[in-house]
This record gives C-alpha cells, structure tokens and sequence, in this order.
C-alpha cells in the first residue's frame, strides 16, 4: 500500500482581490481537494466476503465502525505521548530541550484540551505548580458517562478546570476562564515554563474582546458571520484583532517564560496562524482584512459600532508600523517577544482520515483517501459525493463488450472534470473501482476537512447533517435517472469528530438509497427541511433518529470526517 500526497485540484469558485490586502480570496461555493490516493491489490489482503444483506441499517454499522476508529486515532493520549519526552530532568520537544525544575504551568482551551492535560501532567509529575484548562461545558460528566475517565485529569490534578462555551459559543464563563488565563501567563518569570494546550473549540473557550467591544457584541458578530457563510479562516482572522489573547496576544502576555504550545489542528491545511485564532503565533494579517471580509460577505452593516471603530483605529495604528519580512507562520520571528515560543502541531485531520481508510479495508473495502483538505457550502459537497457515487457505481458495473462507449459515463467524467477533478484523479478512481468489481468488493472513499452552511432558514442543524441530508436527496433523484444505481447499495456518512455538529447533540449524520423513500412514508418532506435549514429536525424524526451519528463529546477535534460505500446489492444481477 502507498499514499501519494501533495496532488491538487480545485473546484469552482469565484474570487475577489481584497483592497489593500493583494490577498486573493474564495468566496461562495469553494471546495479545494488536495488528493492523497492509494493503490490496492486484490491479493494485498485476502479476505472471505461475506454476500451483502439488502438491510441499509445494517449496513450503516460499518459507515459508523469507520467513522469511530477515525475519532479514537486522535484522541490526545496518544499525540501528546509522541510528542512529548522526559529524561533526566529534561523536557525535549519539537527538536528543542527545556530544563524541568518544578518550573511548569500548564493552561489549555479547547475539546481535546482535557486530555491533552491528563497526559502532560502524567509525564512531567512533580515539576508541574498548576495551571487552568478552559473546556466545554459538560465534557467532564460526558466523559465520565462514555468511561472516557482516561481523556479527564485526575482528582489530585493541580489544574484548574473550568467549564463554558455553552452551545459552542462563547460566553461569560468561558471570558472568565479567559480572564484567568490571562492574569496568571502575565504573571510568570523567565525561568517559568509555560505549556499550552490547542485545539478545536479553542476560539470560543478563550474569548476577551479588547475594550469596548463586548462580548454580547462579537457573539452576535460571529452568528451574523457564520450565518453569510463566513469560513473558520474568516472568524479567526477577525477575533485575532478584536480580542486580546488572540492573534499572539497569549504568547506576549506569557513573556519573558518560554512557551510550548502543542496544537491539535482543526484547521484544513494545519495553519498555525488560524488554529484556534493563534494565541501563540506570530500574526500577519492586518485590521484591513476583517473590514474586507465584512464587505465581502455583505454584513458590512450589519457590524456592531464598537468593532467598525475598533478596527478603523487599529487600521491607522496599523499603518505607521514599518512593515517586517513575513516570518515563518507558527516559529521562531525576528520579533524579540515570540523567540520564546515553539508551537508544534501533535495531531490533525490526516491521521483520522489515514485510520478510516485502513478500517475500511479490514471490513473487506477498496479504499482510498481523496482528500483531507474539504472546504466549500456543505450542500453543494453533498451534492458534489453524489456525482461520485454515480461514477463508481457506472464504473463498477461497465463492461465494454455490452456497453460500448458508455454515454453516461462519459457524461459524468466530463462533469466531475468541469468541477475540477483532474484526469489522473478520474483514472485512480476508475483503476481502484475496476479492481473492487474483480475482487468482488465494495469502494469506500474517505475525506476529511470543514465546509460551511449559508443559513437562510430558521430550523436547526449542523455543517454535516445538511451534508447528509443533501446527499441523500441528490441520491434519490440521480437514482431516477440513472437505473444502474438501483443495483447498487450506497451510503454516506458526515460527522464532525468532535462530537457536536452545530448547536446540536449530533455529531453528524448518514444517507442512504432509501432515506427520501422512507421520509416520503413518514410524511417528511426532506427538501422542505433542508431549505429551512432543519435537517436534524429531519433526521430526528426519520425512522426514530437512526440515521443520526450520536457520539456525545468525543473529548477531540480534527474537523470531520465523510465516507461514501458503494457497493453491489448482489453480483449476479452486475
């Protein structure tokens, strides 16, 4: 088996060049896929098949068993024991050694943070004073709940944890852990080491806006955002220069003591200046590029007073600093204030969608990863796995000698190549679908990143059950065109792999060929919901809730994780 990384193609999408900035920038649909494919053979794992049952709930078993074994590769015990290393009263980590004297805090914000901690003070003992972790609320009962006792610090813990972001946004208890973190990293002397803990939800469990921005100002900001369709790299860029901590506030703060962050990324593309708004990174960006991405997303208006004239005079400030060679984003800079500082990324998508494909070929799949860089409107995506359902499922059943020169097939290609997939992606997915039809087996192809929802309605969802929900209509009218998917039993999952997707207590959800038909039956008219923005009120109702992916917080976050099955209902009818 091999993986070949660093091949690229991109969707369609429109761009505007930002004023000032001489930054380009994606807006509306944006879907960029840099490919990892793998290669199989027939005889590199031999396995009994077993022949499939026409139960898609059953099925549905192995869509689930994938997306969990993606989940527990990155959960933090394992990252940070990579990571980190002790010996003789040396801490070594990221190609640095730091002397260890009882000299350590510890201070954290995010879902994996938890974990992370119990870890860092397994490892370093004695030489920890104490610290503060700012997570989710109620991820401690959670965890106690699942037995996840391992991904929570233990009784005699020396750390502070306090408990906020209620609904994954920020609130007031969340500012106050923030306030606290700020008061003791301000406090430290240079021969203090100072660990910080990354991950996702990291942005919304340390919020302190700078004054007199309020909190109830840039929680509404965020939802105005979010809702226009900003991307996580927009809502970052902005906090990183409305909030103090953000943006290599923490990193200043914590000066002169040295700095460790060890960051779980949950970003596409692991961008340290993003991750989590990077508290401990040097920033680049400028006050101009938020008033840019306002007016690109057309909520210019719609902006509180306070940020529109926060930025303005940041903007002015801005200007009179003479400009500085753009250090290496994440490192050491030529800036005195951040030569204390070493970030190193422990964990990230990538390996979760690494695991996914090799649990998907113990349960007797040909699999590949086809991206782990997903970005783009969750709906249109859903729709984009549709198309490549259809070209397995073409592929998998064309037999040259009754069909000639497939006009659909040829069709599809045309169309999935106009959507940005290059020739050799087409012909590895052909390749691998023509080998799983030999060897009398199913395709699983896995992807991972983060995609956004333009909210227009009023219902309740998340990024991935809107996915979902999107797949499974485009599904149910691709099947009436195109009779040849009716031999085939195809399934979808999305799920976000840290447990909640959007303000829900869903991780995600999956689609199958009968999904539309049992929503039909139940009087739930799915196109209705996914206009209104409502698909876990869909998902709720339908069939009692099976198709949703509950895993409660997962005590971890790499963004999320899709897989599509295609797979013959029965071989003779092929």
């Amino acid at each position: 088996m091999w993986m070949r990384q660093g091949f690229r193609f991109s969707l369609p999408y429109t761009t505007r060049r930002r004023p000032g900035s001489g930054l380009l920038r994606t807006v509306k649909s944006r879907h960029s896929f840099h490919a990892a494919l793998t290669q199989h053979s027939c005889t590199s794992k031999p396995r009994t098949i077993t022949p499939l049952p026409i139960m898609p709930l059953e099925n549905h078993r192995d869509l689930r068993d994938i997306f969990n074994t993606a989940i527990s590769s990155v959960l933090p015990t394992k990252m940070i024991e990579r990571a980190l290393t002790v010996k003789d009263h040396t801490l070594h980590v990221g190609g640095r050694e730091y002397t260890l004297d009882h000299n350590v805090y510890v201070v954290g914000f995010g879902k994996a943070v938890a974990g992370m901690a119990r870890v860092v003070e397994d490892q370093l003992h004695h030489h920890i004073i104490g610290g503060i972790l700012s997570v989710p609320h109620g991820l401690g009962r959670t965890l106690t709940e699942l037995g996840k006792v391992d991904l929570w610090p233990k009784e005699n813990t020396k750390l502070k944890i306090m408990e906020g972001a209620r609904g994954n946004l920020p609130d007031s208890d969340a500012q106050v852990a923030a306030l606290a973190i700020k008061k003791l990293v301000t406090s430290l002397k240079e021969d203090h080491i100072l660990i910080v803990l990354i991950s996702g939800g990291g942005s919304s469990l340390l919020p302190l806006p700078c004054p007199p921005i309020t909190l109830a100002e840039e929680t509404e900001l965020t939802k105005t955002l979010s809702q226009n369709g900003a991307t996580i790299n927009d809502l970052n860029t902005i906090r990183k220069h409305i909030e103090e901590l953000k943006g290599g506030g923490l990193a200043k703060a914590a000066h002169p003591a040295q700095v460790i962050s060890l960051i779980l990324s949950d970003v596409v593309g692991d961008k340290m200046d993003i991750i989590a708004s990077a508290p401990t990174v040097f920033d680049v960006s400028s006050p101009q590029m938020c008033i840019d991405i306002f007016k690109e997303l057309k909520v210019h208006k719609q902006v509180p007073a306070s940020v529109n004239e926060f930025l303005f005079k940041k903007s002015v400030e801005f200007a009179k600093i003479p400009p500085l060679k753009k250090p290496e984003v994440g490192y050491t800079t030529p800036w005195s204030k951040f030569q204390h500082v070493k970030n190193v990324i422990v964990g990230n998508n990538t390996m979760a969608a690494q695991s996914a494909m090799e649990r998907a070929e113990e349960l007797g799949l040909l699999s590949f990863v086809l991206s782990v860089s997903l970005e783009g409107e969750a709906r249109a995506v859903g729709e984009l796995f549709v198309d490549i359902a259809q070209y397995v499922a073409l592929v998998y059943n064309y037999k040259p000698s009754r069909d000639g020169g497939s006009i659909s097939l040829v069709k599809l290609e045309l169309k999935l190549a106009q959507f940005g997939f290059e020739k050799k992606v087409l012909n590895e997915m052909n390749s691998l679908t023509r080998k799983a039809c030999n060897c009398r087996k199913g395709v699983c192809i896995v992807s991972g990143g983060e995609t956004v929802v333009k909210v227009k309605g009023q219902g309740k969802g998340g990024r991935n059950q809107e996915m979902a929900l999107a797949f499974g209509i485009g599904l149910e009218k691709a099947r009436v065109e195109e009779e040849k998917l009716n031999l085939f039993s195809i399934e979808f999952l999305s799920g976000g792999t840290d447990g909640q997707d959007g303000p829900t207590d869903a991780a995600g959800a999956i689609a199958d060929d009968s999904m539309i038909q049992k929503c039909e039956l139940e009087g739930l008219e799915a196109e209705n919901f996914l206009e209104d923005n409502d698909s876990y009120s869909l998902f709720s109702d339908l069939d009692d809730g099976a198709y949703l992916v509950k895993t409660g917080l997962t005590g971890t976050n790499v963004m999320d994780i899709q897989a599509l099955i295609v797979r013959p209902k029965e071989m003779e009818d092929l």
